[in-house]
């Protein structure tokens, strides 16, 4: 089995300007995230706007990314859904295309308990082989999974692996102290992914890492393999003010996530395309601030 640590960006999904498809961007762009450091990537996840594929798209993304990556770094595969039943039809097929894991958030909309959630997730794990890394994200789900219900899901080895992004990363070493190395941290928010590392995480599942893998990749591993937070700190000062515009919202609003990081690889180059609606262009304020980041920003 893989162990997965280091960058996993979760995959944007690119589109042509008419919001189809864009089956040879998406190709480039997983060739791009390998080559700039990825160690790993999530196919049709919540930043590949997975909400807004169709079935038969995010079928066919998680197939043109498998075939792309050729077995080069492991890949997970964003299979949840609102339903266990659903859930475990999306995995099932993941895992017949040959993807390592599985990135699952809990179901949404209905405010699950705890006892719900962990009947759903003991229900996907008997139902497939490969690892599970649990997603958690209260602003989108409505629950914060607690401490009890990791550290149960963990020991019964109904999940390996955990994506936290709530922001403030303390949950990470309360695992670590809980559990030593039997779960693997990964922390999944942008704007405080070094007190992640710092607390012990070893992995980082970034939306942003997107927009410049090369530096995100060299930020993590500066961390969990060097434990040289003060260059890593350096970078982060490099990245911050993107990383700020990818997670905080104006005027009261939730940040325009994807739309920032697709604007931002346009802007460096490597045009992706729109975002799909309901989510709208960035407004002129927000892609001025975006300019100006990134014109500041040197890549190699």
């Amino acid at each position: 089995m893989n162990v997965f640590r280091g960058l996993f960006p979760p995959l944007i999904t690119p589109f042509h300007a008419d919001g189809s498809l864009n089956e040879q961007g998406l190709r480039d762009h997983v060739d791009f995230v390998i080559a700039n450091g990825a160690d790993g990537f999530c196919a049709g996840s919540s930043t590949g706007e997975f909400m807004n594929l169709t079935r038969a798209e995010w079928e066919r993304v998680l197939g043109i990314c498998q075939e792309q990556n050729r077995g080069r770094v492991p890949m997970l595969a964003g299979t949840a859904d609102m339903s266990t039943l659903a859930t475990i039809e999306k995995s099932k097929f993941a895992e017949s295309l040959g993807y390592d894991g599985f990135l699952i958030i809990s179901p949404w909309y209905q405010v699950h308990t705890m006892r719900e959630i962990v009947a759903h997730f003991r229900a996907v794990r008997d139902a497939v082989s490969k690892p599970i890394m649990i997603y958690n994200n209260p602003p989108v789900t409505g629950i914060d999974l607690t401490l009890d219900t990791l550290v149960r899901l963990a020991n019964d080895g109904v999940i390996q692996y955990l994506k936290d992004a709530n922001s403030d990363p303390y949950m990470i070493t309360r695992l670590r102290m809980k559990l030593g190395d039997k779960l693997g941290l990964f922390y999944g928010h942008d704007n405080n992914a070094l007190g992640a590392f710092a607390f012990g995480a070893t992995g980082w599942v970034s939306g942003s890492g997107n927009f410049d893998p090369k530096r995100w990749s060299q930020i993590v591993h500066l961390c969990i393999d060097d434990g040289n937070f003060v260059a890593a700190r350096k970078l982060w000062d490099e990245i911050m003010p993107f990383v700020d515009l990818v997670t905080v919202g104006r005027h009261g609003e939730r940040p325009d996530w994807i739309a920032v990081i697709k604007r931002g690889l346009e802007l460096r180059g490597h045009a992706v395309g729109p975002v799909r609606r309901p989510m709208l262009p960035l407004t002129e304020e927000v892609d001025a601030l975006v300019q100006q980041v990134v014109a500041k920003m040197s890549f190699a």
